[in-house]
């Protein structure tokens, strides 16, 4: 089956039948980011820390480009090695699930403790950078920041790093990883924020994903991060106001006299109700 089609099929339901946590938020934000990149020509490999059954990893893989390689790090069956149980890695499930929903033509398998490597091992396994790395694996503030710090070293120009879990309430550590990454001067910062994921780039390229990922959330709000200027991206069904809100013919008439003052007593009744 064609690529584009095995893509298609993925996105539309066989990701159902992968464990995991990805949301479809942030699937559409990943599928729009590679879409910039190959209009801009970013070449590079796939790279993922923690893949857990592969469900974020297919769809890297799938949108990956003739040439391109992808490596799966995990601990995999080391598992007593992941005392925070923040997943649960297994290589022949992982290696069905691959065999299911795509093939493993242009997989390459590290297992083993992410902490142990750099980003020249990525490169060397992989024979060159990265054009989109995730990273879903300790969720502690020491891992974090060590596996961002392999993610820069081993990104090529243009190349994402999707980080999980930033603002997820269960990891603290996740987020406390990040800030203490930022304590230093980077070559990369924030640009968006959705999904449960944190985007990341070099800065010169910030912009041009930016302006993809807008028209693909249902709300959007620019917010200061680390130092940038992000997109944070909700993907929540918008309430009937606020669709209502949306139309400029509303917006002309809402605030004219009768309809105004019904719109008061509405909000007062509301507000006696509750």
């Amino acid at each position: 089956m064609h690529r584009r089609a095995r893509l298609d099929r993925y996105l539309k339901r066989g990701h159902r039948y992968v464990h995991g946590w990805v949301l479809p938020g942030a699937a559409k934000m990943v599928v729009a980011i590679a879409a910039v990149q190959r209009a801009q020509a970013v070449g590079g490999h796939i790279a993922e820390i923690g893949v857990h059954r592969g469900r974020l990893f297919i769809l890297l893989y799938l949108l990956r480009r003739d040439g391109e390689r992808a490596l799966a790090i995990d601990l995999f069956s080391d598992q007593e090695r992941n005392p925070e149980h923040s997943g649960h890695g297994d290589l022949d499930i992982f290696r069905a699930n691959m065999a299911r929903h795509a093939d493993t033509d242009s997989l390459v398998v590290h297992e083993g403790d992410s902490t142990a490597i750099d980003g020249a091992t990525v490169t060397r396994l992989l024979g060159g950078a990265c054009r989109l790395f995730s990273i879903d694996g300790g969720h502690t503030p020491e891992i974090t920041a060590h596996d961002l710090a392999v993610a820069e070293a081993a990104l090529a120009p243009g190349g994402v790093i999707i980080l999980d879990d930033v603002f997820n309430e269960m990891w603290p550590g996740v987020s406390e990883g990040l800030n203490r990454y930022f304590h230093a001067r980077r070559g990369i910062v924030p640009f968006a924020i959705g999904g449960n994921k944190t985007f990341l780039c070099a800065p010169p390229f910030a912009a041009r994903y930016i302006d993809a990922l807008r028209p693909i959330a249902v709300k959007t709000a620019e917010r200061d991060f680390l130092g940038a200027r992000v997109l944070c991206c909700d993907f929540a069904p918008l309430s009937l106001a606020e669709r209502v809100g949306r139309y400029a013919a509303w917006r002309a008439v809402k605030d004219i006299g009768p309809l105004k003052i019904a719109r008061r007593a509405y909000h007062l009744a509301r507000a006696a109700i509750g």
